[in-house]
C-alpha cells in the first residue's frame, strides 16, 4: 500500500511539472517514450502471473520517470550532458528489449539493472570511481550497462570490466586470451583466478608461454600466486597444493604437511580443521577454493572410490576406511562426493555419521562446520530419503530453525534461486510419513511468500507461488486437474505419444558390461524367451525383440560385452549407428546398470525420448541433469536401491499395458505393482522408493518455472 501511495504522489508531481519537463526535453524524449513503451509491451507478453508483471512493470516506470527527471531537472548539468545522459538510457532500455525475446535476460533482474545504471550514470556524470560500483555485478548485467554508456569517455573502461568479468567466468581460458591481449588492465587480477581455478595447469600453461609473458606473471607480488608456482615445481604438489595459503603465511610447513601425508586419517583431518578455521576466519579468498577442491579429491581418492569399488563386500570390510573418523569429517565426505557415492555409499556413510548423534541433536552436526555445505546436505538427504529420519533426530524447535534456514532466501541469488527452489520441492516427497514437518514446510512456504510480496521482491513471489503449487499436487489439498492443464498431466503417458508414423513404440535398454549387468541382461531376455507374443533376433552387439501385434513394440538392448574394455559402450555406439541410419527415434530409454554408468546412459537421451526409466541406484537423482537434456520427459527412478528384480517387473506391467493398446495411467500401474510386491515384504520395500512420474517434483518447479516465464 505505501509503495502504490508513493507512486501516484510521484505521478502526481510528474504532472504538475509536465510543460518544464517537455519544454527541456520534447527533443530528444520521443525515442525514450517509444522504449518505455516497447519494454511494458514486452513484459506484458510474457506467461508471468499477471499480479507479479504489473507490479514489475510499474516499478519499471516508476524508475524511468526517476532517472528521467533525476537527469533533466539536475542543474548542475548541461544541456548537452543531459542529451548524452538520456540517449544513454535510450540505449540500455534498447538493451533491455533486444535480450528479452531471446531470453537472454531474466525479467526479475530488470528492476534492480536500472538501479546499477542510475548508480553508474551518476557516477559518470559526477566523476566519480566507477570501478567499486561494477564489482558486484555479473558478467552479462557489465555488459548490458557497457553498450547503454558507448558514448562517455568511460567507455574503455567499462568495456574491459566487461570483459574482466567475462573472463572470470571461463578461467580455462584465461592465460590464452592474456597472451593475445598482454596489456589487459585486469591481467594480474584474471591470473589469480586462473592459478587458483587449476593451479597445475596454469603452471603448465605458463612453463609453455613465451619468456617475456612468463616474466610478467612472475613479477606479479601476491605471495599465495608464488606460492602456487613453488608447489607445482614440486614432486609433491598435488598432496601441498590444498594448503597452499596457510603456506604461503607460514601457518605451516612444507615438511609437517608431507609428515602428517603419511597417516591417511590425519591428513585428511588436517584438511578438515583447516577448513573449518577458514569458516572461522571468514576467509573468502579465491584461493580457499584449493582446499576445498583438495577435499574432494581425497575424499574421493581416500574413502569414496573404495566403498564405491566395494560395494559387494561386507559393510565392515566396505566402510573400514572410515572408522575412526570424526563427524565432519564424514560430513565433508559425503557433501564433497555426493554426485558420485553410490547409494548404498552414501547410506552407509549417513548412518555412520548420525550414530554420533544417538544422545544428542543431530543439528549441532552444522554447529562443527559452520553450516558449510548446508544446502548441498540437506539437498542429498532429500534425494536419498532419508531427511525425515535426519529431522527428527533433533528437538521440534532446532528442526523448524533449520527449514527456515533451509527454505528462506532463495530468491538473494538468480543464478542458483531456481536450483535451489527444486532442491527444496524435492523436500516434499521424502517427508510424506512426518505431518509435523510437512507442516512446518507449509508454513515457511507461506511465510516467505508473504515477506517477498511485502518487499515487491517478484523473483522470489514467482519461485514461492510456485513451491506452493507443487506442495498443494503433492500433498493433494487443491484440484489436482487445475495444476495438470499448466504441466501437462504426469499421471499419464498416452500411448499414441510413444508411436512413431508405423504405430510403433521403440524403445531401447542399456546394459553394461559388469558382473551384475551380464546378471541383468540374462534375467531381462528371460521376459521374452519362450513367449509366443514375442520374436528375437541378435547379432554381434545388440539383440532385437518385436511384439506379435499390428502396432507392435520394438526392443533394441545391447549386448552386456566386457566393460573393462569398454565393448559394452562399442556395443551401443553400434546400435545408434543403425539406429540413426534407419532413422528409427526411440520414445523409450530404459537405464539397466549401476549408477557410475548412467551418464553413458544420459548421453544417449534424445528430444524423441518420452519416457526414461533408470534402473540404477539413485536414478532419481538424476531428474535435473535430465530435464535439462529434455524437459518433457517423464521419469521412474529410485532414491535408494535400484534392483533387477523390482526393474524388470516395472517394465513387464509396462509393456503388458500398452501391448493390451491402453495408456499408461501411472496411479493404476503403481498399485498393480504394489499388488505384486505385497508378497515380499524385501522388494516391496525396494519398490516403495521407485518414484512414478507424477512424483518427479523437483521436475515440475522447473517446467513451471520455464511455463511462466516464457515469452507468449
Amino acid at each position: 500500500m505505501t509503495f502504490k501511495i508513493s507512486y501516484y504522489f510521484f505521478v502526481l508531481c510528474l504532472i504538475l511539472q509536465t510543460p518544464l519537463l517537455h519544454a527541456q526535453s520534447s527533443s530528444y524524449t520521443e525515442d525514450l517514450k517509444s522504449e518505455q513503451e516497447n519494454l511494458v509491451k514486452q513484459l506484458h507478453q510474457s506467461s508471468i502471473d499477471p499480479n507479479i508483471i504489473s507490479g514489475i512493470s510499474q516499478t519499471v516506470n516508476l524508475k524511468i520517470d526517476s532517472i528521467r527527471i533525476f537527469i533533466l531537472f539536475n542543474d548542475a548539468l548541461s544541456a548537452d550532458e543531459k542529451e548524452k545522459a538520456i540517449k544513454s538510457l535510450v540505449f540500455f532500455i534498447k538493451q533491455l528489449n533486444k535480450n528479452i525475446p531471446r531470453q537472454n535476460l531474466n525479467i526479475y533482474e530488470i528492476p534492480s539493472a536500472f538501479e546499477s545504471y542510475k548508480t553508474i550514470l551518476s557516477a559518470l556524470l559526477f566523476h566519480k570511481p566507477i570501478e567499486n560500483v561494477l564489482v558486484s555485478l555479473g558478467a552479462q548485467r557489465n555488459q548490458l550497462l557497457t553498450e547503454a554508456f558507448s558514448q562517455y569517455k568511460e567507455y574503455t573502461l567499462l568495456d574491459q570490466v566487461a570483459v574482466y568479468k567475462r573472463m572470470a567466468s571461463s578461467p580455462q581460458f584465461i592465460l590464452r586470451f592474456l597472451e593475445s591481449k598482454p596489456g589487459f588492465k585486469y591481467a594480474d587480477s584474471l591470473i589469480l583466478i586462473a592459478a587458483a581455478y587449476d593451479p597445475m595447469r596454469f603452471a603448465s600453461d605458463l612453463n609453455k608461454a613465451d619468456a617475456s609473458f612468463q616474466n610478467n606473471i612472475r613479477r606479479i607480488k601476491n605471495t599465495y600466486l608464488q606460492q602456487i608456482v613453488a608447489i607445482a615445481q614440486d614432486k609433491n604438489a598435488s598432496e601441498l597444493m590444498p594448503f597452499a595459503m596457510a603456506l604461503a603465511e607460514n601457518r605451516i610447513t612444507a615438511d609437517s604437511i608431507l609428515q602428517t601425508r603419511r597417516d591417511v586419517m590425519r591428513y585428511f583431518q588436517l584438511m578438515v580443521n583447516m577448513q573449518k578455521q577458514s569458516l572461522w576466519e571468514n576467509n573468502s579468498s579465491v584461493f580457499q577454493q584449493l582446499l576445498r577442491r583438495g577435499l574432494k579429491e581425497k575424499s574421493l581418492v581416500f574413502y569414496a572410490n573404495q566403498i564405491n569399488e566395494l560395494h559387494s563386500s561386507a559393510d565392515s570390510k566396505r566402510f573400514a576406511s572410515v572408522e575412526g573418523l570424526r563427524p565432519e569429517d564424514l560430513y565433508y565426505i559425503i557433501t564433497s562426493c555426493g554426485e558420485e557415492l553410490y547409494t548404498s555409499s552414501y547410506l552407509g556413510l549417513y548412518k555412520r555419521l548420525m550414530e554420533y548423534f544417538k544422545t544428542g541433536t543431530a543439528d549441532s552436526l552444522f554447529n562443527l562446520v559452520r553450516y558449510d555445505n548446508f544446502r548441498i546436505f540437506m539437498r542429498l538427504a532429500a534425494n536419498y530419503n532419508v531427511l525425515a529420519d535426519f529431522l527428527n533426530k533433533m528437538p521440534q524447535e532446532k528442526t523448524g530453525s533449520i527449514l527456515k534456514r533451509f527454505i528462506a532466501g532463495i530468491e538473494g541469488d538468480m543464478n542458483t534461486g531456481l536450483e535451489k527452489a527444486m532442491d527444496i520441492a524435492d523436500s516434499f516427497t521424502s517427508l510424506d510419513s512426518a505431518i509435523t514437518l510437512v507442516d512446518l514446510v507449509h508454513e515457511e512456504l507461506q511465510s516467505n511468500l508473504k515477506r517477498c510480496e511485502s518487499v515487491q521482491q517478484y523473483f522470489g513471489i514467482q519461485l514461492y507461488s510456485i513451491l506452493l503449487q507443487v506442495f498443494d499436487l503433492v500433498k493433494q489439498r487443491n484440484e489436482l486437474n487445475k495444476l495438470w492443464s499448466t504441466l501437462g498431466n504426469y499421471d499419464i503417458l498416452k500411448r499414441a505419444d510413444l508411436q512413431n508414423k508405423n504405430g510403433e513404440i521403440v524403445q531401447v535398454v542399456l546394459f553394461y558390461g559388469d558382473e551384475d549387468g551380464v546378471a541383468s541382461f540374462n534375467n531381462f531376455q528371460k521376459l521374452f524367451t519362450g513367449n509366443a507374443k514375442w520374436k528375437l533376433s541378435k547379432n554381434g552387439s545388440w539383440v532385437t525383440i518385436r511384439s506379435n501385434s499390428p502396432e507392435p513394440i520394438i526392443i533394441y538392448a545391447n549386448l552386456p560385452l566386457d566393460s573393462k574394455e569398454e565393448l559394452d559402450l562399442k556395443a551401443q555406439d553400434s546400435l545408434y549407428s543403425f539406429l540413426e541410419q534407419q532413422e528409427i527415434e526411440p520414445t523409450v530409454l530404459i537405464h539397466r546398470g549401476h549408477s557410475y554408468h548412467l551418464g553413458n546412459t544420459l548421453a544417449r537421451l534424445t528430444p524423441s525420448v518420452k519416457l526414461a526409466i533408470l534402473g540404477s541406484c539413485g536414478g532419481y537423482n538424476s531428474v535435473i541433469s535430465i530435464a535439462r537434456i529434455n524437459p518433457d520427459v517423464q521419469i521412474i527412478g529410485s532414491k535408494k536401491t535400484g534392483a533387477k528384480s523390482v526393474n524388470d517387473i516395472i517394465i513387464n506391467v509396462i509393456n503388458e499395458t500398452l501391448e493390451n493398446k491402453s495408456d499408461l495411467y501411472w496411479s493404476e500401474i503403481w498399485q498393480k505393482l504394489s499388488t505384486r510386491f505385497r508378497k515380499d515384504e524385501f522388494l516391496l520395500n525396494l519398490f516403495n522408493e521407485y518414484i512414478p512420474p507424477g512424483k518427479n517434483v523437483s521436475l515440475f518447479v522447473l517446467k513451471l518455472f520455464n511455463y511462466y516465464n516464457r515469452i507468449v
